[in-house]
């Protein structure tokens, strides 16, 4: 005897026994987590919904495909379970990602505060959806009054937005493998973990197809099942809960986003699972590395190094960052990412300034702003030819840009020499004066002043990509000149370990010493 045969089998008896108990004078109330529509057990009200919609066709030479259009206005009333995810991709026929994006509209079309927070029998509205033939979806708004009709265009429509199309998306079989591919990296099953979920008692057996329900392990050595279709009756629900406490269910499509990352994780017993995770390596240059989720299996994987980190974003971190996470005792795992070949916008070079000494600094910070310098120039500040006298002064550095003439000297404590070279300045010179105390910074910082280049120094963030989670600041000067390599360079005397290396030769950016 088949599965849905007994179940109608005993949903009769129970309806029975209960009238005759309604007869007699007793009144046995039914658990209500087994009080649910018939249809519902077979699949028919849900075939029947989906035949109707797959039914649907334009007429004539318009292209677009009217995707479940919603009866009555598109008003839907809330039933037991129901959340706004499982409505549009249960009912409306949406993918998880374009649910998501039609989420926010349909909280301000009803007014609705906290989608977790439905009422049975709640009235929510929801606007017509059609895809174009370029596979996008647009979702129109229904016009609220008159005055709408009267603009001359579309009266339902008043405003639409494009989704990605879901071509592009990986398919739901193709996520499932995916996943489970890095799942049983995180937690290896054991043979009877990867058996199809069946469930026998004297009363009745159960067995849920493992290509329709995946399954997935657990910690404990219980297991997941995955309804990716929100299709396994409350009924069978409760039987699975009932018998097996082992045993999750997790409904969500496996899409490859974050919300179905996050009941997966949530629901496979780990010690703790952290969203929205960042760490940060190194003070300056700082490297942040964020994550969208932390997962520690036990309570001793902080100890053991054994701390896992999962992205569901669809691009990878880079290959260094991902090596340097190994070093440092985190396993990251990224299955719907694809390798990016990451492009940095900003070309400038980076000048790693090592000296120590001034007149190094001087000489190493010149060099890299393409400047050719003479040491220990002497410098008139009177000629021969005036009244006869000659004084000349000792310039440390003497170079000429874009038609100015540059002297650097170091300031002894001396005002005979201060005002010397105070009086070069009246002769047309740029003085620069530095004091024993001036290091890369002050020293940059007076050059560059001088020379009127653009730029400042502060903690800039050399690297940042949204789209996989990492960012790298370093302090030092960022310049803009037009007379500069590449329009602009990065001074900076940071010491940069193995990892920024990488990271920032991979990213575009050329380093010089």
């Amino acid at each position: 005897m088949s599965f849905y045969l007994k179940i109608r089998l005993l949903f009769i008896y129970a309806a029975g026994t209960f009238s005759v108990l309604s007869a007699t004078g007793v009144h046995a109330v039914m658990d209500p987590r087994f009080e649910l529509d018939p249809l519902s057990i077979t699949g028919s009200k849900h075939t029947e919904k989906t035949q109707q919609s797959a039914g649907k066709r334009s007429s004539g030479t318009n292209a677009e495909k009217i995707l479940s259009r919603p009866a009555k206005g598109g008003v839907y009333t809330v039933k037991p379970g129901d959340h706004l995810f499982k409505i549009l991709m249960r009912d409306y026929g949406l993918s998880n990602n374009e649910a998501e994006a039609f989420i926010e509209e349909i909280k301000r079309e009803n007014n609705i505060y906290d989608i977790k927070r439905l009422k049975i029998g709640q009235k929510i509205t929801i606007p017509p959806v059609r895809r174009g033939s370029d596979g996008t979806l647009k979702l129109l708004q229904i016009a609220r009054s008159d005055s709408s009709r009267t603009s001359g265009s579309d009266p339902a429509i008043i405003q639409a937005f494009k989704l990605e199309s879901s071509v592009t998306a990986l398919s739901n079989k193709e996520s499932v493998v995916r996943v489970q591919d890095v799942w049983n990296k995180i937690i290896p099953s054991k043979k009877e973990q990867q058996k199809p979920l069946a469930i026998q008692t004297p009363t009745f057996s159960l067995t849920l197809e493992q290509e329709r329900y995946p399954v997935f392990s657990r910690m404990d050595g219980g297991r997941i099942v995955l309804d990716q279709n929100a299709s396994i009756p409350p009924l069978v629900k409760s039987l699975i809960e009932d018998k097996d406490a082992s045993v999750k269910i997790v409904t969500e499509s496996p899409s490859g986003t974050k919300t179905f990352m996050a009941s997966l994780l949530n629901a496979a017993g780990f010690y703790s699972v952290e969203e929205n995770f960042s760490m940060e390596f190194g003070a300056d240059p700082k490297l942040t590395i964020r994550a969208d989720f932390k997962v520690e299996k036990t309570a001793e994987s902080l100890i053991k190094q054994d701390v896992v980190l999962v992205n569901s974003g669809r691009t990878s971190l880079p290959y260094p960052l991902g090596e340097f996470l190994k070093k440092e005792g985190f396993s990251l795992y990224e299955p719907f990412a694809s390798q990016k070949t990451f492009a940095q916008r900003d070309s400038r070079t980076i000048h790693l300034i090592s000296a120590k000494k001034q007149p190094e600094i001087i000489d190493s910070v010149l060099s890299a702003l393409s400047v050719s310098s003479e040491r220990d120039r002497s410098v008139d500040v009177f000629a021969a030819d005036n009244n006869g006298i000659s004084l000349a002064v000792k310039a440390e550095r003497y170079f000429e840009r874009s038609g100015q003439r540059y002297v650097v000297t170091s300031f002894d404590g001396d005002p005979v020499n201060y005002t010397l070279f105070r009086i070069l300045e009246t002769k047309g010179y740029k003085v620069v004066i530095l004091e024993n105390l001036d290091d890369f910074r002050k020293i940059s910082d007076k050059l560059i002043s001088r020379m009127k280049i653009k730029g400042n120094f502060a903690q800039h963030r050399l690297l940042h990509d949204a789209s996989t989670g990492f960012s790298l600041q370093m302090s030092g000067f960022k310049l803009d000149d037009a007379m500069l390599p590449g329009g602009g360079i990065f001074l900076t005397d940071r010491a940069m370990d193995r990892i920024v290396r990488d990271l920032v030769t991979e990213s575009g950016f050329n380093i010089k010493q």
